[in-house]
């Protein structure tokens, strides 16, 4: 028996000088409870949005839904934020997926199911990775449904009294393990196994992170039910999408009828899940998915003088 959460989100933080840009399309609600702008293609209803992208928002909801996912946050990233790598502009979204399995005794072996909400999100593979945290089992992590296995690992655990004295250190197989996924998936499989040799955790928690495999923890949580800790500390893991209409931007071009980068200043990129995705050509924020909502080339303004800019404290 599992257990499973997914929150998505598209991260984006707004800088001093775009926050006045609206992303959403004209005459449309773009807000749902805690969620201040919805940012076209997404949007409230399919009037408002493109096919496939059409989000709902219940009386006195906390957060949009796309299908039966919770949309918790919008931001655009301004071209100089740190974390522009995931900006809604490259076409990622970010999602919390994770697992609770509970363990039974005299049963062995247990299967959790993903997949994504559309044909046109896949996770990435490249910056996510599956962690594993428990005692005394084996994750095998596989395409869809098929025995195409991406990747598998085991952990094992001490008794309680010898984990408490281990230091805090990387997932290494001692109470926790991971699985680099490498692949983009539209899909996956998480088969989890008792293991003999070792001892046993109650639950054994699974989740998916874009965060790299160098995070902390400390080797006793795995004996303890301390999922939400590791959640807080960890990255979401990373969705793709893609306009999917066409299979790619030379495809796209021909039908400017259905062709989504409509901004000026715009331009098309073929997207590594099939299908394709529009960026601003003159920074990361904007929306070439509307009309005039992309930035125009500004060029770099020379640098002042050395006595000038001592002057002006530069």
């Amino acid at each position: 028996t599992a257990m499973a959460s997914l929150v998505l989100a598209v991260l984006v933080l707004p800088s001093a000088t775009t926050a006045a840009v609206t992303t959403a399309r004209r005459n449309c609600s773009n807000t749902c409870g805690e969620v201040d702008e919805i940012p076209y293609p997404f949007g409230l209803g399919p009037s408002c949005s493109l096919p496939g992208f059409s989000l709902t928002c219940a009386d006195n909801a906390s957060y949009p839904m796309l299908g039966n996912l919770p949309i918790e946050s919008f931001y655009i990233f301004d071209s100089n934020n740190l974390y522009a790598n995931i900006s809604y502009s490259y076409n990622y979204l970010c999602a919390r997926i994770s697992y609770t399995v509970k363990m039974i005794p005299g049963v062995r072996d247990y299967s959790v199911h993903w997949e994504a909400p559309a044909r046109h999100f896949a996770m990435s593979g490249s910056s996510n990775m599956l962690f594993v945290v428990g005692c005394g089992v084996k994750a095998s992590l596989f395409i869809g449904n098929s025995t195409v296995e991406v990747g598998n690992c085991s952990v094992v655990c001490a008794e309680a009294r010898i984990m408490e004295k281990l230091p805090k250190g990387v997932c290494d197989g001692i109470g926790c393990c991971f699985i680099d996924i490498q692949v983009n998936l539209r899909a996956f499989t998480l088969n989890i196994s008792r293991t003999s040799g070792s001892a046993r955790s109650k639950e054994v928690y699974a989740f998916i992170s874009g965060g790299g495999k160098d995070q902390i923890f400390w080797p006793i949580d795995a004996l303890r039910s301390l999922l939400p800790e590791y959640l807080e500390g960890y990255e979401f893991a990373t969705l793709e999408w893609a306009i999917p209409y066409k299979p790619n931007c030379k495809r796209a071009m021909e039908d400017r009828a259905s062709y989504a980068c409509v901004a000026n200043h715009s331009e098309c990129k073929d997207s590594s899940i099939g299908g394709y995705f529009c960026v601003c050509k003159w920074g990361d924020y904007g929306n070439p998915y509307v009309d005039a909502r992309c930035p125009e080339y500004e060029p770099p303004q020379p640098s002042p003088p050395p006595q000038r800019a001592a002057e002006e404290g530069l």
